[in-house]
């Protein structure tokens, strides 16, 4: 069987290997054996095989945080699910390998209907979105968010999400080429992430402010949203790869009785609204209403090109199975 195993912590480009592993046995009770069709390769697993993610399997080990497959066998007393359904795989169940036996209650099972390659994409970032929105602020029809790094994949499921709530969305992006990006992803209203724009939002939006803010860049871009946000708004980290601390100005924080949070999807509180966002969202995907952009797709034999490859940029998938 042909795996992706992590042999070194550091560098991505080291110490991911491709190898050969023997095929796993067949499912117990409770459990099915599903063939992988495309996991992708996220900022999560990058920080995994850095060492930096909370998650640190003794190696060498397997990784991958997420993606789908079809279900190839089940095991005793499965009934919710038969063989050939489509289904997304456990978060950070060591996805990069061709075929894996996992517990039935931790997957979900998908539309036929749906890009394959989409529905591997769907186990983070749309859960994320959805939570996002529902669990810090109480959002109406027309109040407004704003978002950094609107031109991202997750950006595309918040906007997404927002829109059925009937919320507005304020998308920064860091370069002026990306504007077009973050408005095919549906942003009602794109800004250069930069010093002018509070005063440039404040002038398109006749004085309305942002009630929530989310941040997934840190450093000076967190600053930046808090300005855009309103009177006892509310700012939200969950993303930082910029590696920097929160930049939030004091005044901004005491003159508008700001509350800042942070968000992980690993929080166990969680745990019970996660399945629903994902089947939410492979909706939409068979549906046509959010599609994430995918710059390339490499066979696990090509890992190095692949993770070369995201680190220049783009969504980046694994083609596991066939």
């Amino acid at each position: 069987m042909k795996v992706i195993v992590l042999t070194a912590y550091g560098d991505p480009a080291t110490g991911l290997e491709f190898r050969e592993l023997p095929e796993p046995a067949s499912p117990g009770a409770g459990q099915v054996m599903v063939a992988v069709d495309y996991a992708p390769i996220n900022f999560s697993d990058i920080l995994v095989a850095r060492g930096l993610y909370p998650l640190h399997p003794e190696l060498p080990s397997v990784i991958g945080y997420e993606g789908a497959g079809r279900v190839l066998e089940v095991g005793a007393g499965v009934s919710n699910v038969r063989v050939g359904d489509r289904v997304t795989l456990p978060m950070g169940s060591f996805t990069w390998r061709e075929r894996m036996v996992v517990n039935v209650d931790g997957i979900v099972a998908l539309p036929a209907d749906a890009d394959p390659s989409q529905l591997a994409m769907l186990t983070i970032n749309p859960p994320t979105a959805h939570l996002l929105l529902e669990t810090y602020v109480h959002l109406g029809s027309d109040d407004w968010i704003a978002i950094n790094a609107a031109n991202s994949a997750i950006a595309r499921w918040i906007v997404g999400f927002a829109k059925q709530k009937g919320v507005r969305t304020l998308g920064l992006v860091r370069r002026a080429e990306a504007v077009s990006a973050a408005q095919e992803a549906g942003c009602d209203l794109v800004l250069l992430d930069d010093d002018d724009a509070p005063t440039k939002m404040t002038a398109a939006l006749n004085g309305k402010r942002v009630r929530l803010a989310l941040d997934a860049v840190s450093g000076e871009a967190a600053g930046r949203l808090a300005k855009l946000l309103g009177p006892r708004g509310t700012l939200v980290s969950y993303a930082a790869p910029s590696f920097a601390a929160i930049a939030v100005s004091p005044f901004d924080v005491i003159f508008n009785d700001l509350t800042i949070r942070g968000f992980s999807l690993g929080n166990p509180d969680f745990a019970g609204q996660i399945p629903g966002a994902i089947m939410q969202a492979s909706k939409m995907v068979a549906a046509g209403e959010v599609a994430i952009p995918v710059a390339a797709t490499y066979r696990l034999e090509e890992i190095g090109a692949a993770i070369s490859h995201q680190m220049r940029g783009g969504k980046v998938l694994l083609k596991v199975s066939g």
